[in-house]
């Protein structure tokens, strides 16, 4: 698998501290919900490492949802049409759909919406309409609420209370387990609330699909850097064993 050259196609920015970022190159990227590319663009060698991105689309036209928080985000979020970018991908392993009976459910936390708009869509384009609980620091973290909500019935929670219920967004995920039993929930953003999301799944007998954050420097488990215990032992990557896993696998009962 080799780093494809893309163009920019065009740059959506919801945000100061988020861009989405739609490229385009020879041949479409395929690809499903939860799986990544490794993205760097064409600015020499500082930062010399791409960074790993979960695809919001995949196609001719394909998309990630960048958020600054160092120096190659910098310089991806202000990067212009027509600016090119590196893309190795996709890769990993992506989310398992639901059973026929069973409510998909998602819970994104922050960023961590990325792979979980994608997911959304695609249920919707198959005839179901998920619930989805997105949890956000404050409003302005809410990004691409709207488009999240044309896919599905979004619940959003807020900590600081500037939209939607405040608190965090596992405080109102019980309610929606109980009415709408059973369920498949597919869960991604910070490590604790995957936690709490697995836990709550272990309770009630439900699947659940989380998809781990974490930094890579090559995507293809060769640097060891994102390795993950096992409940049991050992390490599993979330390059190449993840980013989606059975929630079991890194939490084991969640108890």
């Amino acid at each position: 698998m080799d780093f494809r050259t893309t163009g920019i196609t065009e740059i959506l920015q919801p945000e100061p501290e988020y861009a989405l970022l739609r490229f385009k190159g020879d041949a479409p990227i395929p690809g499903s919900p939860g799986q990544f590319v490794m993205v760097r663009g064409d600015w020499g060698t500082d930062p010399i490492l791409p960074r790993a991105f979960s695809l919001v689309e995949v196609g001719e036209i394909s998309a990630i949802l960048v958020r600054v928080v160092g120096k190659a985000t910098m310089k991806l979020a202000h990067m212009r049409v027509g600016d090119k970018l590196s893309v190795l991908g996709p890769m990993g392993r992506g989310f398992s759909l639901p059973k026929a009976d069973r409510q998909p459910v998602l819970i994104g936390g922050g960023v961590g919406i990325a792979p979980l708009i994608f997911l959304a869509e695609q249920l919707w384009d198959q005839g179901m309409r998920p619930i989805c609980l997105y949890g956000a620091r404050t409003q302005k973290d809410l990004v691409l609420l709207d488009r999240l909500s044309a896919a599905s019935q979004v619940i959003a929670v807020t900590e600081d209370g500037s939209r939607g219920k405040t608190g965090m967004v596992t405080d109102y995920l019980d309610p929606i387990l109980t009415k709408n039993s059973p369920v498949h929930l597919y869960s991604c953003g910070p490590y604790p609330m995957l936690r709490a999301v697995a836990e709550m799944a272990a309770t009630v007998g439900a699947p659940c699909d989380v998809a781990l954050e974490s930094p890579m420097a090559c995507g293809m488990g060769t640097c060891k850097g994102c390795a993950v215990p096992r409940p049991d032992g050992g390490y599993l990557y979330v390059c190449t064993d993840g980013p989606v896993f059975d929630a079991k696998e890194i939490f084991g009962g969640a108890r």
